[in-house]
């Protein structure tokens, strides 16, 4: 896997980690945005009352979602967030020629995990016989090279002609852009082990445990919950269990005047991180509801999973563990990789997707052994 010299120190800004600050990314993102057909970008904060900084990115002529969104704590980083998840789209919407196609049978000695432990698609027809699309990939433990299904790297909603059988769960999961491509592995890595808890919560009805966010001692947080407050926005925040042990979070907002209920999710090594991502998601899944600009949003998504109805206050909650990153990405990566390889009993896997002409750095993470469910994506 390549990498950059800002991958041996990193820039601690307000809710986040980055190689590089916020203007040198926003420069970076502008110059590929005309090249992946992003028209315009919206600062749609002041259509809802909380005020936490949301923007959007809208393609016209996208393969998957005409507008992409972006949050952050401040403003420049909701704008280069909305516009760095357009470009990490376009990236997974170009066809992608297989180095071939064989039955998982016949390529069983390029594939160092079970081909059945990726997520399936609904009513999957995968079997050892069935012909599939490859595609490769690095493993990020060694830098050996691997097979996945192309259908794990794509990802399009163009309609497609004929019937090809279903076999694998196409998604975004792990799919994530950055200023190097370490930086993109790691954004990468999170979201497919938030996923994997929040799935996995899911599933056995609960939703984790209560937590505090006062306890954590954090001002980036603080703020964030007060913003919440003076909107009289009711937050209930659950600290998710991770077989990785990394700090997962789940924001859960409502309020009287907007009763729907919207989440949010966050994963990082530090657990202000983490709290900050899943709060400000929360904010920006009801900005997409307000705005009625998304096109992949229907009515009751978020009620169904989490409950109907305003929360009322929560009492309490358990005190947050506050665990933190280290000082370089790249040994965030390494940690990262050894937790996760060790969860789901395989290495994580990357193709790298990025493109020279764009110059942003794009790649997809397969994680086989990980979960995920349609619900949480």
């Amino acid at each position: 896997m390549r990498t950059d010299d800002s991958d041996q120190v990193k820039l601690r800004l307000p809710g986040t980690d980055r190689a590089r600050d916020p203007a040198a990314t926003y420069a970076m993102a502008r110059r590929a945005a005309r090249l992946v057909g992003i028209t315009r970008v919206a600062d749609i904060t002041r259509l809802d009352i909380i005020g936490i900084p949301t923007f959007q990115a809208i393609r016209p002529a996208s393969r998957t979602l005409a507008v992409s969104q972006g949050k952050g704590v401040t403003p420049e980083l909701a704008r280069v967030s909305a516009m760095m998840e357009g470009i990490e789209l376009w990236h997974a919407e170009q066809p992608m020629t297989p180095v071939l196609q064989a039955p998982p049978r016949e390529v069983a000695d390029r594939l160092p995990y079970d081909v059945r432990a990726l997520p399936a698609a609904p009513a999957s027809l995968l079997h050892d016989g069935l012909p599939v699309d490859w595609v490769t990939a690095t493993s990020l433990a060694d830098g050996s090279r691997a097979l996945v299904p192309r259908e794990c790297v794509e990802f399009s909603l163009v309609r497609r002609t004929g019937w090809t059988a279903p076999a694998f769960l196409s998604s975004t999961n792990g799919l994530a852009s950055g200023n190097t491509v370490t930086e993109a592995v790691l954004h990468a890595l999170y979201e497919v082990i938030e996923r994997d808890a929040v799935t996995a919560a899911l599933a056995s009805g609960g939703r984790g445990a209560l937590a505090d966010p006062a306890t954590l001692g954090s001002p980036v947080v603080d703020g964030l919950c007060e913003a919440m407050a003076r909107a009289r926005v009711a937050l209930e925040v659950r600290s998710v269990p991770s077989p990785t042990g990394l700090p997962c979070f789940l924001a859960r907002i409502t309020c009287d005047d907007y009763p729907p209920a919207f989440m949010g999710f966050g994963c990082h090594l530090s657990s202000e991180i983490a709290l900050t991502r899943a709060i400000t998601e929360a904010a920006q899944a009801r900005l997409g509801y307000v705005s009625g600009a998304r096109d992949d949003l229907l009515p009751g998504t978020h009620d169904a999973a989490l409950g109907r109805g305003p929360l009322p206050r929560p009492a309490g909650g358990a005190a947050i563990r506050g665990q933190t990153a280290h000082e370089s990405l790249l040994d965030d990566l390494r940690e990262v990789v050894k937790r996760a390889a060790e969860a789901f009993s395989c290495v994580p896997l990357v193709a790298d997707l990025t493109r020279e002409e764009i110059g942003v750095p794009v790649v997809r993470v397969v994680a086989p052994g990980s979960r995920i469910t349609p619900e949480v994506l």
